[in-house]
């Protein structure tokens, strides 16, 4: 992937090319607007006459802006093969560029309601891709890198949570099943006390009754911060080996723009 840091306006394309700082910025509002029609559609008390209008243009501009967005990107994909005509075919056959047809054809042939299930997964699907080609990637490949770099030693802690999160589950039951049998009185019916108390959630809407068993929600609380903080810790931990990486690949090309 490829970023078009001297045309601020670059739509992308469907070979590489990611959008220009300003027209990311643009899709980002899109996006944002999308997400904000999405929503008010599905308010049955906003669903008067003056309203639905409006809420149906904005749709039909968010609607012009991503035809317009899978033109563009279809004719900068053109002209980076020279305009052949043999690249048609592969350029339109391309995946992100199927993805993005076929979710047009949901939005602008209207066959479905705009609040039904089809139309709002083809929103949040234009969306994914839409975000995934933009200059957003950046944080994607970030994202990536924490995940998949070193999972055992980065999501270490979230295993540990699991296991004290089942300790304190069955603890809980030994202690308060006879007590509080509709809460404590299984495991598994253990588990949601267990789990909002050891990720520090803590909704208040179960609670021990015997002082035994609040004092182990205490401890199992305590453990939860510290399996958290280690967690933060290692992700922070992996953050700073990406950008160690990033500035090891961008230094020669640094050295190179300077001279």
């Amino acid at each position: 992937m490829e970023f078009y840091q001297s045309d601020r306006w670059y739509f992308g394309d469907y070979k590489g090319g990611l959008p220009g700082k300003n027209y990311s910025f643009l899709l980002y509002v899109v996006i944002l607007l999308l997400l904000v029609q999405i929503s008010l559609t599905t308010e049955q008390t906003l669903k008067t006459d003056s309203i639905t209008i409006w809420l149906d243009f904005a749709l039909e501009l968010i609607e012009i802006f991503f035809v317009s967005d899978y033109i563009g990107k279809l004719t900068n994909s053109w002209s980076k093969s020279d305009y052949r005509a043999k690249d048609v075919l592969p350029i339109l056959l391309s995946a992100p560029a199927i993805a993005d047809f076929v979710v047009l054809m949901i939005l602008v042939t209207n066959k479905f309601d705009n609040d039904s299930i089809i139309v709002i997964g083809s929103y949040i699907i234009k969306m994914s891709v839409s975000i995934y080609y933009s200059s957003f990637r950046k944080i994607l490949d970030r994202l990536y890198f924490i995940v998949a770099d070193s999972p055992a030693r980065t999501f270490f802690p979230v295993v540990l949570l699991s296991i004290v999160t089942y300790i304190f589950s069955v603890l809980m039951y030994i202690v308060e099943r006879f007590n509080d049998p509709e809460h404590f009185g299984s495991i598994v019916r253990s588990f949601w006390f267990s789990i909002v108390t050891v990720t520090t959630i803590g909704y208040g809407d179960v609670t021990p009754p015997t002082a035994i068993g609040k004092c182990l929600a205490v401890a199992f609380g305590i453990l939860g911060i510290v399996c958290i903080a280690l967690l933060t810790a290692n992700i922070l931990d992996a953050n700073g080996r990406f950008e160690r990486l990033q500035e090891t690949k961008e230094g020669p090309e640094a050295d190179a723009s300077r001279a």
